[in-house]
């Protein structure tokens, strides 16, 4: 198969000739990979061999066709955290819309992004996978006539952070059916990789660590995601403010902070300029939130910023989280800052909603007796997903499903049809039938079906030349 940038150019030059949207392909083999992130050999879940999985970069309006192989023991699904509203539900990737795609086998995703410009994250959501990996990025960008409020950054960079565990997913799993609390993770990764030894006696030697390379002067916007499984982590970076400016697709008011809170499944983008000196290198950061930190030290992600006329290395005591163990102002108020409420809600609560320029995302994080008032257009008929993004909690059923449904009826009009690749499952599996085992035909079909389109595509643009 010709290489994904091959493809995409070709893409875009059928885009030209027909005036239709680009497209963009992914071929993505998932399987399990032997890794030591926190020192201990573990099976994680790979996509191309990768730990974190690749980040895919779009733009709006690009239709998105990523066909998966199943290379793991168990049934598999691919779900595109945030895109979902902007896409049919046929390939939400979630269980109970979507038939997982049984081991051995391969399914093709397509859907197209929609004005959304921002960062996103893809995911295993079957039974506690993304506790293995299988997570990556999704940057949607904008196209040329639209335009972002700052100014284009000098890079680009993707950081994945999440509190890991070194059993297995599977043995995670077990504890849950036996009625267990999963008890305090092992520790936090920053993008795949233990932490910094900062602390002789809390970090094991050995550890692989992340190393963010940077000019001094410049300035580079961080989209940080929190893929972890239940812990909610305080993001922040040695001595550099973060201009947050976006999250999951909605541009916010320009804020300064020196930490903020990044519950899981939350997406952010910062600015950060490198305006400091290069005496040594700087941490980066991130900490379990509303925990006894005296016992949870060990859990702290730590990876390093390193200008590249760097002195040294860093050294020193972490920068300090926000001290209030106890107290969840600090951190309700920065979620207030870019639109969220505290105290007990009643009637007359309605009439505090921000009705004007609320944050649309996807994930809501509501604090312990406080509430969050979500609004929701349902312009997207069809049946979605509605469930807490802690994989413990979500794994024991809590979750819901709303059918959006249009009062005209339109069926096949507005509501997108069952793709002619679905997948069958429960009452309809005798409608399924068989596949055989990606690596013999299952791949070489998708390889002809998309050089069939690229034949067409070129005997196209030659009509147009010739004309």
């Amino acid at each position: 198969m010709a290489p994904v940038a091959a493809l995409l150019a070709l893409a875009f030059l059928a885009g030209a000739a027909l005036a239709a949207d680009p497209y963009a392909f992914f071929d993505w083999d998932v399987s399990y990979i032997t890794a030591s992130p926190l020192g201990v050999p573990q099976k994680v879940i790979a996509i191309n061999k990768q730990f974190p999985g690749p980040v895919m970069n779009v733009t709006t309006n690009y239709n998105v066709v990523v066909n998966v192989l199943n290379s793991l023991d168990e049934p598999l699904l691919i779900t595109w955290d945030g895109i979902q509203q902007r896409k049919n539900c046929w390939q939400d990737g979630v269980l109970g819309t979507n038939c997982p795609i049984p081991p051995g086998w391969n399914w093709t995703y397509n859907f197209q992004v929609k004005d959304q410009i921002g960062s996103f994250f893809y995911f295993p959501p079957l039974s506690m996978q993304r506790a293995a990996g299988g997570f990556g990025g999704i940057t949607v960008n904008n196209r040329a006539v639209i335009s972002v409020p700052f100014d284009t950054p000098d890079g680009d960079i993707t950081l994945f952070i999440g509190d890991w565990y070194k059993k297995n997913h599977t043995d995670l799993r077990k504890m849950l059916d036996a009625g267990k609390e999963l008890g305090m993770p092992d520790g936090v990764l920053m993008n795949g990789k233990g932490p910094y030894k900062y602390n002789d006696s809390l970090v094991p030697d050995g550890i692989e660590y992340e190393t963010i390379k940077v000019e001094p002067g410049k300035t580079y916007r961080f989209r940080v995601h929190n893929v972890g499984v239940s812990t909610s982590l305080n993001f922040r970076i040695q001595n550099h403010n973060l201009a947050i400016v976006e999250t999951e697709g909605s541009y916010t008011m320009k804020q300064n902070f020196t930490n903020l809170d990044i519950h899981v499944g939350q997406s952010y983008s910062f600015l950060v300029t490198m305006d400091q000196n290069a005496s040594s290198d700087y941490y980066i950061v991130a900490s379990p939130r509303f925990v006894n930190e005296s016992v949870w030290a060990r859990v702290t992600g730590v990876a390093i910023l390193q200008y590249s006329n760097s002195k040294g290395k860093a050294s020193g005591p972490l920068p300090d989280p926000p001290n209030d163990e106890y107290d969840k102002t600090f951190s309700m108020n920065q979620a207030r800052s870019i639109r969220m409420d505290y105290g007990e809600w009643t009637e007359n609560s309605r009439g505090t909603y921000n009705k004007w320029d609320g944050v649309s995302r996807c994930t809501t994080q509501v604090f312990p007796g406080a509430w969050t008032a979500v609004m929701l257009s349902l312009d997207s008929p069809g049946v979605w997903n509605v469930r807490t993004e802690n994989l413990d909690t979500w794994y024991l059923g809590q979750e819901t499903y709303i059918r959006v449904v249009d009062p005209a009826g339109g069926y096949n009009v507005t509501e997108m049809v069952a793709p002619d690749n679905m997948l069958y499952c429960g009452l309809l599996k005798d409608k399924q039938k068989a596949q055989k085992p990606h690596g013999s035909s299952s791949s070489s079909t998708f390889a002809a079906k998309l050089n069939g389109y690229l034949v067409a595509v070129l005997v196209l643009l030659a009509l147009a030349f010739i004309q």
